[in-house]
């Protein structure tokens, strides 16, 4: 099986999902917080025994708080975990590559770093844009400095996976078993 360029092609798909899981969490957040706010400032707080707003409170309120809070660690848990995968893929496809593949390489990081530039662009006009920035710039911050620093971390992951295939770190001897011989 030909592996030759499978750890820097998925730095594309990195990058187009780092802007989609931002946007949706910031999105769910938004859409949370006022679903539970209505319910909490509704004029309705009783409906036979049970107390509307208190129920809310303990429920709903309680799930608004903690995603309020820990929404950001959950991003950039998961930007920083996909930005590992491709380096362990990387090393996981390590092997004997000729050096012209070294220039197709930095082709791909070129390529990569101008669409993180466009991206990060587009992060910033979706920020300025949209009518609930204050979710996105107070629970999101860290996600948020992360795209808007998207091409340098673009270069560096480059850099990291470039350093891993080309370094010539030798399999072991259980990896050629088990993975096959190359």
């Amino acid at each position: 099986m030909n592996k030759k360029g499978v750890a820097l092609r998925n730095i594309f798909v990195f990058l187009i999902m780092a802007l989609l899981i931002v946007i949706l969490l910031g999105t769910y957040l938004f859409a949370y917080n006022a679903i539970t706010v209505s319910l909490l400032t509704s004029g309705a707080t009783s409906v036979g025994a049970a107390n509307l707003t208190e129920a809310t409170e303990d429920t709903l309120g309680q799930i608004n708080n903690a995603a309020l809070t820990h929404t950001n660690v959950i991003a950039i848990m998961f930007l920083f975990a996909m930005a590992f995968s491709l380096i362990f893929a990387a090393y996981l496809t390590r092997d004997q590559v000729p050096a012209i593949f070294f220039v197709v390489d930095l082709l791909i990081i070129i390529f990569a770093y101008i669409l993180a530039v466009y991206i990060s662009n587009a992060y910033e006009r979706v920020l300025e844009s949209i009518p609930f920035p204050e979710i996105f710039i107070t629970n999101l911050s860290m996600a948020t400095s992360f795209l808007l620093r998207l091409p340098k971390i673009t270069l560096i992951i480059g850099a990291i996976i470039m350093i891993v295939s080309y370094a010539a770190i030798p399999k072991s001897k259980e990896e050629v078993r088990f993975g096959g011989a190359q």
